[in-house]
């Protein structure tokens, strides 16, 4: 069932594994949505979703966490990023499955990545992006700042979309949409702290060309918290339907126990199933 509404997707790193455990959920229910929205990760799971690849996100995840191209603190030793994004968009061999482009092509649904711009930490965003375009904008989406590099777009140079806009709902409603599904990373109650002041000074220090972005990646919890604010109070107001894990997430943004990725996987599979009913109930009032 294609649904007249945006679907939209928090990131998270790892934690995403709850928001690919949805989008399965999703997808074995056969529900589409005329729009999805990806902000990191959840560009990744969003991607994903479109092309109907179930599974595909968890699985990269959970059986390639601890292969060293993908993945290492030692990548720093050589001036590289801890995360290389270039491995997801690699072929590894006939046990890895690849993006399925025609499917994606296909799709009934529209997808947006956001990402944010360095010279002013404005929000950018890459509706249904094609080819060279699509992984541009996925990695450039999925940049987290230290530990991923910028990535160079047709929007300029850009890094995580979470910095200018985390839970990009706003951009469905500028599409015009009136029914937004959230996924979220993250429990209701959850706030971020203020940026220490450590991690200001690692930020000023990678960074010293784009004050801009380094300050807004700085306030980031406050833009994140008044977010979070908005979305619960929409979601009373039944305007949202928010889908957000029950209990805190113990799960780091580049987690290294796969046992934890897969029942993180699990959980978002297994709250989604809980609340079908109601979110259908929501989608077609």
């Amino acid at each position: 069932m294609l649904y007249d509404a945006a679907l939209v997707l928090e990131g998270g790193a790892f934690r995403g594994q709850y928001t690919a455990g949805v989008v399965d959920a999703f997808l074995a229910h056969h529900i589409e949505f005329c729009s999805v929205i990806g902000v990191s990760a959840g560009s990744l799971c969003g991607a994903n979703f479109v092309s109907k690849q179930y599974g595909r996100p968890a699985m990269i995840n959970i059986h390639h966490r601890h292969d060293r191209d993908y993945i290492s603190l030692t990548h720093l030793l050589h001036r590289k990023s801890i995360i290389n994004l270039d491995y997801l968009f690699e072929d590894h061999g006939w046990q890895w499955r690849n993006f399925n482009d025609q499917a994606y092509r296909r799709s009934a649904s529209h997808f947006t990545a956001v990402a944010t711009r360095m010279t002013d930490a404005k929000a950018v965003t890459f509706t249904d992006p094609v080819g060279d375009e699509l992984t541009q904008a996925l990695k450039a989406s999925s940049s987290m700042p230290i530990i991923a590099k910028p990535q160079r777009t047709s929007q300029g140079l850009c890094m995580d979309g979470g910095v200018a806009d985390s839970i990009p709902y706003d951009i469905a409603q500028q599409q015009g949409f009136k029914k937004i599904v959230i996924v979220r990373t993250r429990d209701i109650n959850y706030r971020k702290k203020a940026t220490s002041r450590a991690l200001a000074q690692l930020l000023h220090r990678y960074y010293p060309e784009y004050p801009t972005f380094v300050k807004a990646t700085i306030n980031r919890p406050t833009a994140y918290n008044q977010q979070v604010e908005e979305v619960n109070r929409l979601t009373k107001e039944k305007q949202f339907f928010t889908l957000a894990p029950q209990h805190p997430v113990k799960v780091s943004r580049i987690e290294g126990n796969t046992k934890k990725l897969v029942e993180l996987y699990e959980t978002g599979k297994q709250e989604i199933n809980q609340v079908l009913p109601q979110m259908i109930k929501y989608l077609e009032k």
